[in-house]
This record gives C-alpha cells, sequence and structure tokens, in this order.
C-alpha cells in the first residue's frame, strides 16, 4: 500500500511538473504596480522569498500529513537553496549584500506555519501561503525580467521565471478542492 500511495503522489507531482497538467502561474498586476523597480529591493526581496520557500518546505515535511505537500515541501527546499545559491553569486558579481533573515512578511507567514498544528490546520495554511508566496514572487520575477535596467539581472529574472511559475501552477493544483 505505501508504494502505491508513494508512486501515486510521484505521479501527482510528476504530472504538475509536465508541460500541460498545471498552468503556470501569472504574475499579478496589482502585486507588481506595489513593487519596486530598485535592483537592491529585487535582491532583498528575492533572498527573503528563497528563505521563506527554503524554511516552510522544511516545516512541510514534518508537520503535513498530505504525502504530496511533504513532496512538494522537498522539492521547495531543493529548487530555493539552488535558486538562492544563483541569486548569492549574481548578487557577489554585483556587489550587493544579500540579507540572509527574512523580510518581515515572510517571517510573520513562516511563524503562522510554526504555530500551525500538526496536519490538516498546517496542511490547509501551508498550500495557501504557497500559493500567496510564488504569486509575489512570480509578480517579482516578471517586472525584473521585463524592467531592470541591468541586462544580467534582467536575464537572471527571465531564466528563473519558468521555474517558479511551475511552482505557482503546483502550488494551486495542490490547493484546489482544499
Amino acid at each position: 500500500m505505501k508504494i502505491v500511495k508513494t508512486l501515486t503522489v510521484a505521479a501527482v507531482i510528476g504530472m504538475a511538473t509536465a508541460a500541460n497538467a498545471a498552468e503556470p502561474m501569472k504574475p499579478s498586476g496589482v502585486a507588481q504596480v506595489m513593487m519596486s523597480t530598485d535592483e537592491k529591493d529585487f535582491f532583498e526581496t528575492a533572498a527573503s522569498a528563497n528563505l521563506f520557500e527554503i524554511e516552510a518546505g522544511k516545516l512541510a515535511q514534518t508537520k503535513a500529513t498530505d504525502p504530496m505537500l511533504k513532496e512538494f515541501g522537498a522539492k521547495m527546499v531543493k529548487d530555493h537553496t539552488e535558486a538562492s545559491g544563483k541569486l548569492m553569486t549574481l548578487a557577489s558579481s554585483k556587489n550587493v549584500t544579500v540579507p540572509t533573515t527574512l523580510l518581515k512578511r515572510h517571517q510573520s507567514m513562516l511563524d503562522d506555519l510554526k504555530q500551525d498544528k500538526d496536519g490538516k490546520d498546517f496542511d490547509e495554511d501551508f498550500r495557501n501561503k504557497m500559493v500567496a508566496s510564488h504569486k509575489e514572487a512570480v509578480s517579482l520575477f516578471d517586472k525584473t525580467a521585463n524592467k531592470a535596467k541591468d541586462p544580467e539581472i534582467k536575464a537572471f529574472a527571465a531564466t528563473m521565471l519558468p521555474k517558479l511559475q511551475a511552482h505557482g501552477g503546483m502550488a494551486m493544483e495542490l490547493n484546489k478542492g482544499h
């Protein structure tokens, strides 16, 4: 039974990463209007978003009861750790110091997840926060890919955007019917 459940989880996650299974998340026009075009702000927000996704993903692996959320949490840790490394490399090349702490809004979301009871309370909150955090990240990276003045920052955002959109699409799929 455990093998069947694991294969089912893997199939759903696999389908969510397939081209047409999960609709890629679109940027929020409202969020983009509110976002700064300052490149220092991009690094700060992107670094905080990565840290949030990593820490929330770690929590999901221990607190979630839905096996698909545990799997998604592991994917968030892996993918956002990789993205964080790439962001740090770019920031270093631009002589930008990237904060190693969460912005207040990301810290607040993480604190909420930490306070949730393990199980269904956590599962619901995690689903909602993954949609919200990826909507913010997709909007940030889309705006940066289109409006950044620095061509390397612009290219970086454009390169990272499809994976963030896929994550957002998966988060929305996981949130359907709950």
